[in-house]
């Protein structure tokens, strides 16, 4: 009956309501009728441990049929094809003289404020790439890249700004080769596991854990493009690995299966910077959250991860950024070296 009364009010208000007074409607429903919004969500939502949190990280079952591929926005290599040993190489990024990369990084960053982005998330993610761009990592859980991994993808940048609400357009993708920027919305883990408070729609815990159900902070490199899925219920058809290259930050989430993937009912809303007003915001509905990975709208997945992923499953891909609280208290000096794992 509760669900009932809140679905029911949502439809009424939806169309006379501001964004801001139907948030303050949706709080007061919240608090007069005593519910917990998220554990509901998540205790009909939230799928098998194995989907994403599978703690040896398997990769999805091969005989799931896969989704047809899409096309990519960049001219790799194949998917599943490997480079010879030693013979790695940058991708999906064109050389700029110094005047040309001037240009783009101005723009990258008037554009990154004009769809709300945060300064100091740029400044880090920017400091990071500039000083690691060329750096082998360990490739932490993967048994397959022994000997490390690498930005190879130079391209594009990923932060996603775990201090806005889910609510809030808030996955930023950077295009360094044009300045441009995209961002969308994602939902995080829920948490609530293993000695880890339970998130709400503000993700405000995070963890390296197995099984606390919680998204990993810090940076990453993403990884190929999987096809298949491990949900039961099929709800996604294909995923992006994530590796993590700080140690007891987020080193455990190749292992946990955390990655990235759609969900039916996360917002596929797009705001860009050539947008004249982008919009980046959404009116509060009951709200989907996962066991730790990053799930965005099914109608943009396949653009997301075919733009950000690694061009096969010997390469690393892009730059990816899980930026909280704690990063951002640190400031525009911190460059993301806290337990980095070079090799």
């Amino acid at each position: 009956m509760k669900k009932i009364v809140i679905l029911f009010s949502l439809l009424t208000y939806s169309h006379v309501a501001s964004a801001g007074l139907f948030t303050d409607i949706w709080e007061s429903l919240k608090n007069l009728l005593s519910i917990n919004v998220t554990k509901t969500v998540n205790e009909s939502v939230m799928p098998p441990a194995p989907v994403c949190s599978n703690a040896v990280g398997e990769r999805p079952s091969p005989d799931l049929a896969p989704s047809p591929t899409p096309v990519s926005l960049s001219t790799n290599e194949e998917e599943n094809e490997k480079p010879e040993e030693g013979d790695e190489q940058e991708v999906g990024f064109t050389q700029k003289d110094d005047t040309d990369a001037d240009e783009a990084r101005t723009q990258l960053i008037a554009n990154f404020k004009k769809l709300g982005g945060d300064p100091v998330a740029l400044t880090q993610a920017l400091c990071f790439y500039d000083k690691n761009r060329g750096t082998n990592f360990t490739a932490s859980g993967d048994p397959s890249r022994k000997n490390g991994i690498k930005i190879q993808n130079q391209r594009y940048i990923t932060i996603n700004d775990l201090n806005k609400n889910y609510f809030d357009s808030r996955m930023f993708v950077l295009d360094l080769d044009t300045g441009k920027v995209k961002s969308y919305y994602s939902s995080h883990g829920a948490g609530g596991k293993k000695g880890v408070a339970e998130s709400d729609s503000q993700a405000t815990e995070f963890s390296n854990e197995d099984g606390s159900n919680a998204t990993p902070r810090g940076f990453f490199i993403t990884g190929a493009r999987v096809n298949g899925s491990s949900d039961p219920k099929q709800r996604w058809k294909f995923s992006m690995k994530l590796h993590g290259l700080q140690k007891s930050v987020n080193d455990k989430s190749y292992a946990r299966a955390v990655v990235m993937h759609s969900f039916p009912d996360v917002t596929n809303d797009v705001a860009s910077s050539d947008d004249v007003k982008p919009s980046l915001k959404t009116d509060p509905y009951p709200f989907y959250l996962s066991k730790g990975c990053t799930m965005v709208g099914p109608k943009v997945a396949n653009e997301i991860i075919d733009t950000i992923k690694a061009p096969n499953t010997s390469s690393g891909g892009s730059l990816y950024y899980n930026y909280t609280a704690i990063e951002k208290g640190r400031g525009e000096s911190y460059c993301g070296d806290e337990g980095l794992m070079k090799k």
